[in-house]
């Protein structure tokens, strides 16, 4: 029975969602804008994101090392609820910001399902090591679905910038680095190569690492040598 709690969780939120996009559709085709289309193509992401983490936690292998600390229950738990709690815009909200907002949590989900595609049966909902995963986003960040979620409520808390939803946001980014600091120490434990990765690979921003900026200032000097 506990086996069936994660995914039947994500399959209710992934039904509460799908229910909450057919809305925004409807509401998109009876007024057609780019707004509503935007709000509706979330909401179709964020059921879709549901779905596939479902999909992805049904009769999953057990992971290399647990996570049962209380500090990541208690951070895994305020990410998740993090979406439900931030503010929505008010009608003072400039149309603009409205939507550069929308546009970014779009971007952000879009980011986020890419990589949950690409992390497959290994992704978690606890900062655990379930498989070392190198492959499409994770060749450009070691942590691509925290920054898709980052992203997403960064676009959310654009367009409605209350002082509320900017705590919640910055809350939640600490939960994220949180979980992030966690499930690589996790990795390095039960993958030696994983140290490898980490260090030619940026954590959570897709910026050339350090170390390969370092080698090609080192050609270059080299170069100039006589």
């Amino acid at each position: 029975m506990r086996r069936w709690l994660v995914p039947g969780t994500f399959l209710a939120i992934a039904g509460v969602t799908g229910v909450h996009a057919g809305h925004a559709i409807a509401a998109a085709t009876a007024h057609p804008s780019g707004r509503l289309a935007l709000i509706a193509l979330y909401a179709v992401l964020r059921a879709t994101v549901a779905f596939a983490f479902a999909a992805f936690t049904v009769d999953r292998a057990e992971p290399h090392r647990r996570a049962r600390a209380p500090i990541a229950f208690a951070a895994c738990a305020f990410a998740m609820i993090a979406v439900v709690i931030v503010s929505g815009p008010s009608r003072e909200t400039p149309s603009g910001l409205l939507v550069a907002g929308d546009a970014l949590a779009v971007a952000g989900c879009v980011w986020l399902l890419a990589s949950v595609l690409a992390l497959g049966r290994c992704f978690g909902v606890l900062p655990e090591a379930r498989g070392f995963v190198r492959r499409g986003p994770y060749r450009l960040v070691r942590h691509p679905v925290y920054l898709g979620e980052i992203t997403a409520i960064a676009g959310l808390v654009l367009a409605a910038p209350r002082v509320w939803n900017l705590g919640v946001l910055a809350l939640f980014i600490a939960a994220q680095i949180l979980r992030i600091h966690l499930e690589e120490r996790a990795l390095s434990l039960a993958f030696p190569e994983y140290r490898s990765y980490a260090a030619s690979t940026s954590r959570l921003v897709p910026w050339p690492p350090r170390t390969k900026n370092m080698t090609r200032a080192a050609g270059a000097a080299m170069k100039g040598t006589p």
